[in-house]
């Protein structure tokens, strides 16, 4: 694909994606809050991050519809070791292969030690966190490392909503709808809260994934040539809600401060952690309140991005405003 073209963009929810997305958000948090068994399953799979599970979201999108836990079990369970193994390392991921070279991962993947510690030495494989997420899992073989995934889908199984179907059901609908209506990439910063996605050269297509893991209302990964994006579905907003989350993102002296660099063209987080003196996690937290209110847009892909102020955000504040308490003299 050209940068600059109009990517077609497909959309594909079910609790397959939703229980990845939540794995991944459970590695990274509080396990003592977690039930045992799944605390226990993630210690074996040793990944503080969450880098891994995301790359098996190409796992559930290879296995097809309908996008079930079942269907990922089923897929991870019956895929050889060494494929899945493959997956989790990167190989379908361009980025990754092309930071530590293909022949590095396939060799990794087969259990080649000295092609292993390369990795986890890499500064930028895995998004810096190669040691952090797969210094367990590298040295195992793959039958072990399999089994270990297959333990933590099944310990975090039960977690899922019974209600979860029916929502990503819904957001799936619901996007298809906008994207009838709106332009591709249009679409989809209306469907993921201001993300405005730049296309790759690398991705010949979109895939949106919606789900309900409010912790990670953002997530951009690679499968083959598809540029993913998840993002939490929500229904579109009344006017009486999107101004309570107006006000909620001005209300903090720090979020009006970090909108005003961003205004003057301070977009990049590092620059933004370094002008407002704030922790890097804070800053992000800033900038998600700053995104749902709409005053913002996150606009790159994985190479880069930028944050980015929102030119139409006064028209539609006024709009807002307009439509609740009218305008015409009493």
């Amino acid at each position: 694909m050209i940068v600059g073209h109009k990517p077609p963009v497909d959309v594909v929810a079910g609790t397959a994606f939703d229980l990845l997305l939540s794995l991944s958000a459970a590695s990274r948090g509080d396990r003592e809050d977690l039930p045992d068994e799944l605390a226990d399953a993630l210690a074996g799979v040793g990944d503080t991050e969450g880098e891994t599970w995301l790359n098996l979201l190409g796992v559930a999108l290879d296995a097809g519809p309908p996008y079930t836990v079942a269907r990922l079990r089923d897929a991870l369970e019956t895929l050889d070791g060494l494929e899945v193994r493959r997956h989790l390392l990167g190989r379908f991921a361009w980025s990754w292969c092309t930071l530590a070279g293909i022949d590095d991962i396939e060799a990794a993947a087969a259990g080649d030690g000295k092609a292993a510690r390369r990795l986890l030495e890499h500064p930028r494989y895995y998004g810096g966190h190669a040691p952090a997420s797969l210094a367990t899992l590298l040295p195992l073989d793959a039958d072990e490392t399999r089994q270990r995934l297959v333990r933590a889908v099944d310990a975090a199984t039960p977690l899922v909503a019974a209600s979860a179907t029916g929502e990503l059901t819904a957001a799936a609908a619901r996007a298809a709808t906008v994207l009838a209506d709106q332009e591709p990439l249009t679409g989809i910063e209306r469907l993921t809260a201001g993300y405005r996605y730049v296309p790759e050269v690398e991705a010949d297509h979109v895939v949106l994934v919606p789900h309900l893991e409010q912790a990670l209302p953002l997530v951009l990964a690679q499968h083959r040539s598809a540029r993913l994006i998840a993002y939490v579905a929500e229904p579109d907003r009344g006017a009486e809600d999107s101004l309570v989350a107006l006000g909620r993102a001005l209300s903090d002296p720090r979020r009006v401060e970090i909108l005003a660099l961003v205004g003057r063209g301070v977009g990049r987080s590092g620059a933004l952690v370094e002008a407002t003196g704030l922790t890097r996690s804070t800053v992000h937290h800033h900038l998600a309140q700053l995104r749902a209110a709409g005053l913002v847009a996150l606009e790159g892909n994985a190479r880069a991005y930028t944050y980015v102020p929102r030119r139409d955000a006064p028209a539609e504040v006024g709009e807002l405003v307009a439509s609740l308490v009218g305008t015409e003299e009493q």
